[in-house]
């Protein structure tokens, strides 16, 4: 799958056309993945590459800042995700406030007809552009017709009678709802991050952990949860605590997850933990030697919901 900066840096390897969808794709979600397989389909149909246009950064975050969602994914694990099914290409294209300033009709003519040379187009129910968002379906629909390409505007998404949007996502995984959102997903919840030196209590009550620095800007609830923690492309079982360990009076989050029969040095490693179940909310103990015995509990527990996954 090729990587374009920009619809300019595309137009020269899509002389044959291209089939496309327009948007964010966080989370690269179930609903996402229905409107990417139809792309496929029609570029087979068509003989023409198949695409994504997507923006970088979120153009929330340039237009109303203050309103800006977490997002599911960091700009590298929706690369990757994307990666996964079967698109020729995926152009990032940059979101700044000359970008958001373009007509409606100039956005179109040029990146969607000129350079990406669109055969099919493919976009939300709700989808808008253009400046101040004046371009509608309607928009759209006139402006494909006179350019002669084929208009595909997507309908919500249902998985088991549920709407799945990236929105009801983040508020699953904020409620610790992880085995819900990784349906939706169609996969686990993924954190990515650096180890970084921690408080080392972990290995003074005899259990190592891995303090992570989350690159996600979305964590799930705090709490305890039974975890896959992948490393050099390897997985194990591990057992994860988000909090601010209150047994320790702790004033900041921290990330830290108890890799199972493993006593590799992680620190400076980027790692990916993945999450299935909450386990337990975050419980101040009244000492040291309870919390040892609940994480002992929370271990075995961890233990055998992974053994059925």
């Amino acid at each position: 799958m090729k990587i374009y900066k920009s619809t300019t840096e595309a137009q020269n390897s899509l002389n044959h056309g291209s089939v496309i969808a327009i948007g964010i794709f966080d989370g690269v979600h179930y609903g996402h993945q229905q409107i990417i397989q139809q792309v496929l389909q029609k570029a087979q149909h068509l003989n023409c590459k198949a695409g994504i246009l997507t923006f970088q950064p979120h153009p929330v975050q340039v237009l109303a800042p203050e309103v800006m969602p977490y997002l599911i994914q960091t700009p590298q694990q929706k690369l990757k995700t994307l990666k996964n099914t079967g698109l020729d290409f995926v152009v990032e294209q940059k979101f700044d406030l000359n970008f958001a300033s373009l007509s409606a009709k100039d956005f179109f003519t040029t990146h969607i007809q000129k350079n990406l040379n669109t055969k099919a187009l493919f976009v939300g129910y709700d989808f808008t552009f253009g400046k101040k968002r004046e371009g509608t379906i309607e928009t759209l629909e006139k402006l494909c017709e006179q350019a002669g390409i084929e208009l595909h505007v997507v309908n919500a998404q249902m998985q088991n009678n549920t709407l799945v949007s990236s929105t009801l996502i983040r508020k699953l995984l904020k409620e610790g709802r992880v085995e819900m959102a990784d349906q939706l997903l169609t996969r686990p919840y993924i954190m990515q991050g650096t180890v970084v030196k921690g408080h080392n209590r972990g290995t003074a009550l005899g259990i190592h952990t891995a303090n992570l620095k989350a690159l996600n800007e979305l964590l799930p609830k705090d709490g305890v949860y039974a975890t896959k923690t992948i490393v050099d492309g390897k997985t194990y079982n591990s057992v994860t605590n988000i909090g601010k360990n209150p047994t320790f009076q702790n004033t900041t989050r921290s990330v830290e997850t108890h890799i199972f029969d493993f006593d590799q040095d992680l620190y400076d490693q980027e790692i990916e933990v993945c999450f299935f179940k909450r386990i337990r909310d975050e419980i101040k103990f009244a000492n040291s030697n309870a919390l040892v015995k609940q994480i002992q509990k929370d271990i075995e527990q961890a233990k055998e919901i992974l053994k059925t996954l």
